[in-house]
């Protein structure tokens, strides 16, 4: 219970920019669910039966590459607005 009440603490309290890391692991889980999704869905609608682990394995690397790109433009504007 009260671990509950400290994550919902939290939860509400939360801005992304005070934590960026979490923004960044929040945003690849996104990427990843919504990547294992698609290929899921496009491979039942092509009648083609493939690995759950190995579109697990692919989403996840993907989601983690796009995310890291994303983190390092994000970095790359904030350092482009401080040198101004």
């Amino acid at each position: 219970m009260l671990i509950e009440v400290i994550m919902s603490v939290f939860i509400t309290n939360f801005k992304a920019s005070e934590h960026p890391i979490i923004n960044i692991i929040i945003r690849g889980i996104i990427i990843a669910v919504i990547m294992f999704l698609w290929m899921m869905l496009s491979d039942f609608s092509n009648g083609k039966e493939s690995s759950i682990w190995l579109g697990l394995a692919i989403s996840i690397g993907f989601g983690f590459c796009i995310s890291l790109f994303l983190f390092l433009i994000d970095k790359l504007f904030s350092y482009f607005d401080k040198k101004q």
